[in-house]
């Protein structure tokens, strides 16, 4: 381990437990959970960005989510980050990390970066968006798997996606504005549908792998 490994990682478990407990002061003085929990997940995703500029090895790059799945498992036992829990328990917080390690250990050591982040911004924004827009103003729905879905929030999630995977394309991909914004098009519809036909609490894992995926094979082979 390097000194900057060392610093990075004070520096991801100081942030993110700083964000866990500033939105819990929040939920605590009566914002909604909801509200606070898709705070959290974007503050936390936008992390990635920090991640990749901090840490020499990838490797350690993986301890803080790894680590923060496992507690996150813990707390949907005992409950001890408010600011992420509803009153239905649900894997997302705890698939959340995972996939945040899961994309980086795929794709960093292959040197495609933008890739991951492509994921985790679908994952960041898109599936967040999805839920809070389509909650707030959502009328006309559908329902999948017992679950009922908004076409607003779908379109939410298509947007939002598409808006974040151009902007990483755009800035860690060196991809010229053109072929960026069909890409992240291409990648905010696999966002969209994959958010749409996951079951309970597996968004958090079908969303992002299946925004990098698309990402990776349009950027490879086209």
């Amino acid at each position: 381990m390097t000194g900057a490994d060392l610093r990075a990682l004070l520096l991801s478990f100081a942030y993110v437990l700083t964000v866990l407990l500033f939105f819990d002061f929040l939920r605590r003085r009566g914002v909604s959970v909801v509200l606070t929990r898709k705070a959290v997940h974007i503050a936390v995703g936008m992390w990635v960005l920090p991640t990749l500029w901090l840490f020499d090895s990838w490797a350690w790059a993986l301890l803080p989510p790894i680590v923060f799945a496992v507690l996150n498992a813990l707390s949907l036992r005992f409950r001890f980050f408010g600011a992420i829990e509803v009153a239905e328990r649900s894997l997302g917080t705890v698939l959340f990390p995972l996939s945040f390690a899961g994309l980086l250990a795929l794709f960093w050591p292959a040197g495609r970066q933008e890739v991951a982040v492509a994921g985790i911004m679908a994952l960041t924004w898109g599936d967040s968006m999805a839920s809070l827009i389509g909650q707030a103003y959502g009328q006309r729905g559908y329902s999948l798997w017992g679950q009922r879905k908004t076409w607003l929030g779908s379109a939410a999630c298509f947007s939002w996606t598409m808006l974040a995977v151009t902007f990483t394309l755009r800035l860690l991909g060196s991809v010229a504005p053109l072929p960026a914004l069909l890409y992240a098009a291409a990648a905010g519809l696999a966002a969209a549908l994959s958010e749409a036909l996951s079951p309970k609490g597996t968004d958090n894992l079908f969303v992002p792998f299946a925004t990098a995926g698309v990402v990776y094979l349009l950027t490879t082979f086209l």
